[in-house]
């Protein structure tokens, strides 16, 4: 892998960018820069300000955490064809994790400004990779959340009470100019955001309402517009909260992105008013090349990086426990 044409043919193999027109691999495969690195070479620590995205091409890189106690856990390995650093590209915030080569590696690295570029374009290929950055990080948050089931013995999750079960009251759509003002959706073109916020219809629900349940397929995304969502674990009257959608924030899309049963529980902290988007609208937004889900991929990814975010450190405490 000498030259550009060696870089493009690698990148041809990596799950993230495959499908990847070849004129548009050629042109990623000029702007990343080659790193061969020893084992035991520190990429980044946890709080860092990130920099770059990694592609690994041989090697291994060990992800961990500090915990109180002067205590390291391991929390993965990333291998040949695996992405790491993404996460705060997407989100804005720091490195969560410290990423130390375990194996002597060769890596590829995109900047944060040649990232950007990639992404925010409204383009066929940044639409995709949106899409494939999804499903990437829908697996990393069930491996989380698979982890913390476990801590509470596993099992079957507690089924909801049939008085716990979701009364959707669908209404009209709330004031456009507080839609404007929550933070997620302050950045977007006012024609883009119009487009995904008429894309489904508004309910409001009681609070201590669940309304997407662990272990059931979600036939739904829903956005938060006022109020809060608990997302919770429940095995044997047992909980962990997991995150909370606040307003402007989604949850009950992680069956219709991978296809899989819901992996945490949505409930309703208090009387709330959701955006219900139905998988046909999900379909449209999140398969669609036009304004409405360019905001819509945004609104999903920011979601999950935040998701991923809130599980990481319960489950590291899990894992120093073992």
């Amino acid at each position: 892998m000498s030259d550009d044409g060696g870089v493009a043919g690698f990148l041809a193999t990596v799950p993230l960018l495959e499908g990847m027109p070849g004129a548009e691999l050629a042109e990623l495969a000029r702007v990343m820069r080659r790193r061969d690195l020893p084992a035991g070479e520190v990429l980044w620590r946890e709080s860092d300000k990130a920099s770059a995205m990694l592609l690994v091409v041989d090697g291994a890189v060990s992800l961990s955490l500090h915990l109180p106690g002067n205590r390291t856990v391991e929390l993965g390995r990333v291998g040949r064809g695996e992405v790491l650093g993404e996460v705060p590209l997407l989100d804005g915030g720091p490195h969560s994790a410290t990423a130390r080569v375990v194996e002597p590696a060769r890596l590829l690295s995109l900047s944060r400004a040649d990232f950007a570029a990639l992404v925010s374009r409204r383009h066929p290929t940044a639409f995709a990779l949106k899409r494939r950055l999804a499903g990437v990080a829908c697996i990393r948050l069930r491996e989380h959340l698979g982890g913390l089931a476990e801590s509470l013995n596993g099992g079957e999750p507690d089924p909801p009470g049939a008085d716990a079960r979701a009364e959707l009251e669908f209404c009209g759509p709330p004031d456009s100019r507080y839609v404007r003002r929550l933070a997620n959706f302050r950045a977007f073109d006012s024609l883009a955001l119009w487009g995904f916020l008429t894309a489904g219809r508004y309910a409001r629900c009681p609070a201590g309402r669940t309304i997407v349940a662990e272990g059931e397929p979600s036939n739904a995304c829903y956005v938060t517009i006022n109020g809060a969502v608990e997302r919770v674990i429940v095995r044997g009257g047992r909980r962990i909260r997991v995150g909370l959608a606040g307003p402007g924030l989604a949850f009950g899309y992680e069956s219709l992105i991978d296809g899989a049963p819901a992996p945490v529980t949505a409930a309703t902290r208090e009387r709330t008013l959701l955006l219900v988007l139905p998988h046909a609208a999900w379909e449209r937004l999140f398969n669609g090349e036009d304004a409405g889900s360019h905001v819509f991929l945004d609104v999903v990814l920011r979601d999950l990086m935040a998701a991923l975010r809130q599980a990481l450190r319960p489950h590291a405490r899990l894992a120093a426990s073992l």
